[in-house]
This record gives C-alpha cells, structure tokens and sequence, in this order.
C-alpha cells in the first residue's frame, strides 16, 4: 500500500465516517491518521439539498469532526415523536417566532381525522401484515399516521430484529432458495421471474423507479442496493449486530461513491455481492478487488508507470500495433483517427489512444459516473509527467495548486527536437479527461 500510494489516487467518503461513528471514540483518532495516510484529502460526500455527489478535497481528521452524527442519530431515535424529530429544542432556550407559527401550524395540519385503514375482512397472512405495519387506533390523524410510519421506519433503520422479521416474512412467502444470488449467480433475475408471478426482481426495481419521478441516480442505486437484502436475493452472512437498513444503507453508500472510482476494495462479501449485482444493473464498469486481488495487482501498478523515456515510445509503438481498435474514423469528416483500447494503462491512467497523421493522443475513457476529472488528478499526471520528460517548455515544473489554474485547457508542454508534447484537458465519450498529445513534426 505505502508503494501505491503516491502514484494512485485513494479515495474515501462519508460512509467511512458513518461506519466510523459507531465505533468507540476511543479508536478514532488512530483510525483517521491510518486513513489520511493512504487517501490523503480525496473526499467523496452525497449534498442531499442538492442532489449531488461532490468529490472534495478534505482531510479525514478535518471531515469527521466537522460532522455532527448526533442529529442523524437523534433523528433516528424511535423513542422520540415526530414533533421532537423535525422541531429540536436546545436546552434553556426558548422557540423562536417563527418556529412557534411553524410548529402550531405543523399541528393543525397533522390533527386532522381520517379514516382507519386497517379493514376488518382481512383474513391470514393479510391480517398480520395489516396488524403489524399500519396503525390500529380508532381515531386515526395524519399526525398519528405519520408517526406510526415514522417510528415504523427509524426501527427499521436502527432495529436489526425489524430487518429479520421483514427477511423471514420474504422467506415464509417464497424460499429464497429458490432464487437466491448466493445459489443462482447471475440467473436470479430469470429464478425470481419464476417465483413472484412473472415478474424478475430488476422489472419490479424499474417499476418503483418510474413510479417515482424525483427519483435521481442516487436514490435508485440506493433503493437497488438495499432492496437485494429486503428481498433476500443477497443475504449479508453472519448478520452484524448493526444490521438494521442504516448499515445495509451505509453499505450502499460505500459502493455508491465507489461508482466515481475505477476499484472498490472491500473484504466484505456481503458489500461485494450487492455492489457487483447493483453496478450490473447500472451499466457501472467499477472493478470489485477484495485486499489481497488488490494487493497482487501491485506489480501490475507499478510497471505502468513510466521511468524511462525510450521505453515509453517503445510501449507506445507496440500498443498501436496491437492494440483493440474501437473505432476507425479515417474515412470521416468529423474525426480522422483510429481509437485504440491499449492494454498497458500509461501512468496508471490513460487506457485509450487516439491514432491519426502526425498526432497520437493519449486520453482516459471511463464509465458514465467516473468520467469527469478529479482536481488532484492533475497534480498527480503533472508530476509524473515532468519526472519523466524534464522541466517543461514554459518552466512551470511540478503541478501548483495555488498558481495553477484547474481550468486551463493546455496545462504543461514540451518541445523536442522533432515532438512536441501537449498535456492538458479534453472531451471524451460524454465526458471530461486529461489528455497527453504527441505531436510528430
């Protein structure tokens, strides 16, 4: 790992701090500096007002203190009612104006009688269900309605027994066995059709999706991730003391943010099972390495980095004569060019060449939610670029994150005899990448 980390980008994200905050205090701060060691300040955080996945640049030892878990968890606490949940008090001081017209307003509103919607004639299983989800009072509120479905839900996020009720109601209406990924692989889909009256697991996901309008990305991976283990196509083995829906949910979270990278490492097999089903669903092409598959790729890592400059033209050479072509453009108006999948990945990161007269590119092609640029990703090819072809033309040198601007196009050149050298930004395949140019004059 110490050989790796200065030549790959390590990423973490929120998820590591939610599994972090359940852990004693006192492991903490050890466990932050470990971290920060390997990833540095390359940070992967959800903005849900927004709606956006940021990649950020923030120290683990900054990032988790900065978060106050104690409302999440405050919030998720089934002892509290929903009034306490959405209007907080601190102590000693009083409400606001404004919060005293919200929350008595908020009050008319959830004082409101409707009808009850248990129905007397269910029978059986139907009963049960009725009994056990929907609320049994006579004098039935939208504001008692809410906070049966409320405190229902933060059991189920917080109460690991609610998860196994749920499982084994799932388990006594159709054997898991019958479907299930552990024992049907990738034909669970066709095995679940067979059981749940012609309908596949991924058609009954699409119809919720549509279902839903303001559904985005996030939340449809999100739901597809833990409704695997609600619908016990995955089954996390042993069951974690923590295995209520907030640790499968953190889970997905972990393969979610993932998805923005080339490899998500994980020795959690029930975290690997749905991330590989999940990223298959969603066309996602991240890599899923347990430690040691990483780890026995490091070889592999460290011959693609270029320390020499003869042989970096010698590989060059040898790709575009070997290489899979993709696309051949020669004959259109648009691009004149050959694209190129080379298997060595130059500096651990270009994996495309575009092949046209006089002008190679080397460029980076990833899956729809990896191809954008990572602002330390410059940096890093800036360094390894000058460590290999010298100090450029204009002699900036190594990457500056004060001088250098993140926008500029063309971001270091070089100039030799009969090459010149262009390393900057471009567009690729419906995205952004860093692109290395070699001009032959």
């Amino acid at each position: 790992m110490d050989e790796l980390k200065d030549i790959l980008i390590f990423t973490y994200s929120h998820a590591h701090h939610q599994d972090l905050s359940n852990s004693d205090s006192s492991f903490w701060e050890e466990d932050l500096l470990l971290l920060e060691h390997y990833v540095k300040d390359h940070y992967f955080d959800y903005d849900a007002i927004k709606k956006k996945t940021n990649c950020l640049l923030a120290k683990p030892t900054e990032s988790f203190y900065d978060t106050d878990f104690s409302i999440s968890k405050n919030f998720l606490n089934p002892g509290n009612n929903l009034m306490d949940s959405l209007f907080p008090t601190i102590e000693g001081e009083e409400d606001d104006e404004f919060s005293k017209i919200a929350k008595d307003l908020l009050k008319n509103l959830l004082n409101i009688p409707i009808p009850n919607l248990n129905q007397p004639d269910l029978t059986g299983k139907e009963k049960e269900l009725s009994e056990r989800y929907l609320p049994s009072n006579e004098n039935l509120t939208v504001g008692s309605m809410m906070e049966h479905f409320f405190k229902f839900g933060n059991k189920l996020l917080t109460d690991r027994q609610e998860v196994i009720g749920l499982k084994k109601m799932m388990e006594e209406y159709v054997n898991s066995d019958k479907y299930s990924f552990e024992k049907w692989k990738d034909q669970f889909d066709e095995k679940f059709k067979e059981n749940f009256g012609g309908q596949s697991f991924t058609d009954l996901m699409k119809q919720t999706f549509e279902a839903v309008k303001d559904y985005n990305d996030y939340d449809k991976f999100v739901l597809f991730f833990n409704s695997l283990e609600l619908h016990n196509v995955t089954k996390d083995k042993p069951l974690r003391k923590s295995q209520a829906l907030e640790s499968i949910h953190t889970d997905a979270n972990h393969a979610w943010f993932a998805s923005f990278s080339d490899i998500l490492v994980t020795d959690d097999k029930g975290l690997a099972t749905k991330a590989y089903i999940t990223y298959k669903f969603f066309e996602i092409r991240t890599k899923i390495f347990t430690t040691e598959e990483f780890l026995n790729n490091r070889t592999i890592f460290l011959q693609q980095e270029e320390n020499d400059v003869k042989s970096f033209f010698k590989l060059i050479d040898f790709e575009i004569k070997n290489s899979l072509v993709l696309r051949n453009n020669i004959n259109s108006l648009i691009e004149n060019a050959l694209i190129l999948k080379n298997h060595h990945k130059f500096f651990n990161y270009f994996n495309r060449i575009s092949n046209s007269k006089g002008s190679l590119k080397l460029y980076c092609q990833r899956h729809s939610n990896a191809n954008f640029n990572m602002f330390r990703e410059a940096k890093l090819l800036t360094d390894k670029l000058v460590n290999l072809f010298g100090v450029d033309t204009e002699n900036k040198g190594y990457y500056n994150s004060e001088k250098d601007d993140p926008k500029d196009d063309i971001i270091r050149k070089w100039t030799f005899e009969n090459i010149e050298l262009i390393f900057g930004i471009a567009f690729n395949n419906a995205g952004n990448c860093y692109c290395l140019e070699i001009l032959i004059h």
